[in-house]
């Protein structure tokens, strides 16, 4: 019985810590100086490769998408998770050990 409690809490420890690594997030690429009422118009993801250009187009975290806009999210990028841009592209992997970016907006 003793056993079983314990291996039960292992496979309960490991659920949480899978569930905690596979977090997803969002990005789109913003152009910065194309905004109307808090929202950014969305960009290809080549506009943010190579850190964008004069801090004009950046990385945005999550939000709402609509009408090629977004709104609601965040210009910060998260810790730990694994990010993919709109466009499909893995920008980082996430989990321990990984770093966090900047923006020049």
């Amino acid at each position: 019985m003793r056993s079983g409690a314990v291996q039960l809490s292992a496979l309960s420890v490991l659920s949480l810590t899978l569930v905690a690594c596979s977090s997803n997030t969002e990005a789109s690429c913003v152009d910065g100086w194309n905004s109307r009422g808090g929202s950014y118009r969305v960009v290809p993801d080549y506009y943010c490769d190579n850190g964008g250009s004069y801090g004009r187009y950046y990385w945005y975290y999550g939000g709402r998408y609509h009408g090629g806009y977004i709104s609601h999210g965040s210009t910060v990028r998260p810790r730990g998770n694994r990010i993919t841009s709109r466009g499909g592209r893995v920008i980082s992997r996430g989990g321990f050990g990984g770093h966090a970016g900047s923006h020049g907006g």
